[in-house]
């Protein structure tokens, strides 16, 4: 099956991170984010979960590290309330 034949492929696309129950480890939270990948076309449905990326939480200061081998976004800390 050739690409061009999925017409609606950009529309039946869904991505999203998405920020898992976070693990306890001495005084700090490491929250996991992943991203979710969802393709849906007819019959065809395709999940992908890839981690990007863990906020730690130690009292009242956050960061990021990353998980992918990429610059993590700083966007991604709003992603955790403390």
């Amino acid at each position: 099956m050739e690409f061009k034949s999925f017409k609606h492929f950009p529309e039946n696309v869904k991505k999203e991170i998405v920020t898992l129950k976070p693990i306890k480890v001495e005084k700090r939270k490491l929250y996991p984010l992943v991203e979710v990948l969802e393709i849906k076309e007819g019959k065809f449905n395709l999940l992908s979960v890839s981690p990007i990326a863990l906020v730690v939480v130690e009292g009242d200061e956050k960061y990021l590290l990353s998980l992918d081998g990429n610059e993590p976004s700083p966007e991604l800390l709003n992603l955790v309330n403390i």
